[in-house]
């Protein structure tokens, strides 16, 4: 989608980030723009390009989305095998 919407509903929100809504859900900590009703939960495009850009810098400066969230899985996936 080259347009994206400056504020997205949460499924849109983990489709921006390549993540089920779920793993949105439990793993992205940028909080949804508050309009003072649940039912608007949305989130601002900014926010969620200024976290990718955070854990970029904090997964050893990787330089796209995909990298990090290449990253992310493989440090997750070491995680488990270490319990």
């Amino acid at each position: 989608m080259p347009n994206w919407p400056r504020l997205m509903k949460p499924t849109l929100a983990a489709s921006y980030c390549s993540m089920s809504v779920g793993a949105f859900k439990s793993r992205c900590p940028v909080a949804p723009v508050d309009f003072g009703d649940k039912r608007l939960e949305v989130y601002d495009i900014r926010d969620l390009d200024e976290w990718i850009e955070t854990r970029k810098k904090s997964a050893g400066g990787l330089t796209s989305v995909t990298d990090a969230l290449a990253e992310f899985k493989r440090a997750n996936r070491r995680s488990r095998e270490a319990s």
